[in-house]
Order: C-alpha cells, then structure tokens, then sequence
C-alpha cells in the first residue's frame, strides 16, 4: 500500500528550506550560496531538498511568493478598514523595513533577476499578482473620489511599486535609510501624484 503524503510535513520542510535559504543569502549572497550550503543549513539531503525545489530560483520564487501574499493580505485589511492611502503606506512601510534588514540581499536578487530568466519569472509571477490587486484598489478608490480618475489603474501599480523601491534602494545606497523618513517621503509623492485634480495645489 503507498504511503499517503503528510501535507503538513511538506510545508514544515518546504518552510525549513526557504529558512536555511534565506540565512545563506545573507551570509554569503544570492549569487554565492550553493544549494550544499543550504542542504547543510537546512540539516537535509540533497535528494529531499530537490523533492521540494529544483534550483535557487525556485527557491526565490516561493520565498517571493509568500511574502508578496503575506503583504497583499495585509494591504486588503488595511484598504477595508483605513482607505487606499494608508494601505498603500502599509505596504510601502513593509518593503521599507525589509530595505532596512536586507538590503544588500533585496538589491542581490533584484540584480540577479537582470542576468537570470529563471529568476525573473519567478519574481514577476507574484509581482504581476500584486500589482492587479492594488489595480484593483485604485478603481474602488476613483470611484469613491480619492483618486484622480484620469489614472490608468495597472500603470499607477506598477509607478507606486517603482517609487517605493526606488525611495528604498536609493536612500540604502546613500547610507540615509530610515524606514519613517523615506515613508515621509513616498507619502507626499503619492498623495500629489493620486489627488483628484480639485484637490491640488
């Protein structure tokens, strides 16, 4: 009789995984660590760590997968209960603050999507899932008013996404990444850029 798969005791070593992985990016880069580093990180074989992945981009993939899931949820609760404004300040914090712990490593796997498809299409998977429900959001808020409704809802997405981590990158790289000050500033750009026209100064 076939032995019936433990659903939980996959996602325990899935979760395992993505952990051992995420401690060897950091110390050693996306680029450096192998996947022996993360098989002995991880305490397993590397048999059983293939069952579950097949390369680092898959790697990333999942690791980007939940994360970006973990922040879209938040985003909705947020939305439902404060409005699109402090949704979007909610997520752009979440990102802030990760800019803040890893930001050579968010810069490491943003660089290496640039050279690796495979690593791209990863990212870009949850990204594009992201992107639509904050499209989605846009279009609820133009049709409340809070939002200038001249907008095209996909290529704001994609503007704000581009200015949070443009604001995050660029201030890490300048040595200046205060997670409040760099909020403060993506807030006045954002609050100018989706104010209705009535409402500009």
């Amino acid at each position: 009789m076939a032995r019936i798969a433990d659903p939980l005791l996959a996602d325990r070593r899935r979760r395992q995984i993505m952990d051992a992985a995420i401690v060897c990016f950091r110390r050693r880069g996306f680029h450096q660590a192998s996947m022996q580093e993360i098989c002995a990180e991880a305490g397993i074989s590397a048999g059983a760590l293939y069952r579950y992945f097949g390369s680092k981009a898959d790697i990333i993939g999942a690791i980007a997968e939940e994360s970006r899931a973990e922040g879209d949820v938040a985003f909705l609760r947020a939305a439902e209960k404060f409005g699109f404004l402090e949704a979007l300040l909610t997520s752009a914090r979440d990102f802030l603050q990760k800019i803040v712990d890893d930001g050579p490593l968010v810069a490491d796997i943003m660089g290496e999507a640039l050279r690796d498809e495979s690593i791209a299409t990863a990212l870009r998977a949850s990204d594009s899932r992201s992107i639509m429900i904050i499209a989605k959001a846009i279009i609820a808020a133009q049709e409340r008013g809070e939002i200038d409704p001249a907008l095209d809802p996909e290529k704001t997405a994609d503007t704000l996404f581009a200015l949070v981590e443009g604001i995050g990158l660029r201030r890490a790289f300048t040595g200046a990444m205060d997670a409040e000050a760099a909020i403060a500033q993506f807030r006045t750009i954002a609050e100018r850029y989706l104010a209705p026209p009535r409402e500009r100064s």
